[in-house]
């Protein structure tokens, strides 16, 4: 089967948002679109690279088609609106056939999205193999409209753990663009990204989570797609740009204070995160509701995330009075 994109797109290095979703605070639990907007709006005006919508922290497995394309739509327009160009990613989390998530894609593409980031599938796990994995990837990666992004997480796919062997055969794939690995494997983005300098391909490699984003960029990473930014997206931005400038000392500063409340946000679970972004945004209660049947937050959970968030909601406040902006909205 041809590949459905002529020209391999790059994905760009960077910090990315691995957004949450909404809901409104009724029976139904309808999406909460105009919370949503107003995320976008938040993360798009910090400047980052771009934002990860329907991936793990955006409760995917629990959103329907209809409801997946609504949230690409009004990412893209908002961004577009604020004037960040900035790269929009759709997760196909949930979906457990190489033809549903091929429709994901289809689905992603035809409402904007630039990208689409997959998981192997694991509701049968000792059936994917090396082989069948890579067989899966190829195959979607054909038939998708827009790039993929490999997704490594072996804590929601029932252990599976891809080796560095098998990113390398994919890297090669012109519409397969990069991974992202929340394995948290800095080795492996040593290895794959040392190995990439000898290939044909512009193969992007992200870690997915920002305690270890320094070391990442320091092995050969490009970025991370980290929850964190959901709460400091420009403290995260800065420590990029600031250790790509070469400014190391003043990089390590500010990323050992989002790792500290990175921290905190994984012990409170996806619960947790949901609090941590109503609250440190000054976002309505509901926002920090799940979908059912996922439970409200507990107050232990509350006054934890509150300890821990502190002082990194205190600088992002600080970098928005001063105006600062990451180099995707500088550049437009």
């Amino acid at each position: 089967m041809p590949v459905a994109t002529s020209t391999p797109k790059t994905l760009p290095a960077g910090i990315y948002c691995p957004t949450l979703t909404f809901f409104q605070p009724t029976a139904e639990q309808d999406l909460d679109l105009e919370t949503h907007a107003r995320h976008m709006e938040f993360l798009a005006k910090s400047g980052i690279q771009g934002v990860v919508l329907q991936g793990s922290t955006g409760e995917a497995v629990a959103l329907d088609r209809d409801e997946r394309k609504q949230m690409i739509r009004v990412a893209k327009e908002t961004f577009s609106r604020i004037g960040n160009s900035g790269t929009i990613i759709a997760g196909t989390v949930g979906a457990q056939s190489t033809r549903e998530n091929i429709i994901l894609c289809k689905d992603a593409a035809e409402v904007g999205a630039d990208f689409a980031l997959i998981l192997p599938p694991s509701y049968f796990p000792a059936m994917m193999t090396p082989d069948a994995i890579q067989s899966f990837y190829e195959d979607v990666a054909d038939a998708s409209p827009i790039p993929i992004i490999i997704y490594s997480y072996p804590g929601v796919c029932s252990g599976i753990n891809m080796d560095t062997d098998l990113i390398l055969r994919l890297a090669v794939h012109p519409n397969i663009a990069g991974i992202k690995h929340t394995d948290h494997d800095v080795g492996k983005i040593a290895r794959e990204s040392a190995a990439l300098k000898g290939l044909q391909t512009s193969f992007t490699v992200l870690g997915g989570a920002t305690d270890y984003l320094l070391g990442g960029l320091s092995v050969g990473g490009k970025g991370a797609i980290t929850g964190m930014a959901n709460v400091a997206p420009r403290a995260c931005a800065k420590a990029f740009e600031l250790f790509q400038a070469g400014k190391t000392a003043e990089a390590l500063e500010i990323a050992g204070e989002v790792s500290k409340a990175e921290w905190g946000m994984g012990k409170g679970g996806i619960m947790g995160t949901k609090y941590a972004v109503q609250k440190c945004n000054n976002y309505p209660e509901s926002a920090a509701l799940g979908r059912k049947p996922l439970p409200l937050v507990s107050a232990a959970t509350k006054s934890h995330v509150d300890a821990a968030f502190e002082s990194i909601t205190a600088f992002e406040r600080q970098l928005e009075k001063q105006g600062w902006v990451g180099k995707s909205l500088v550049a437009n």
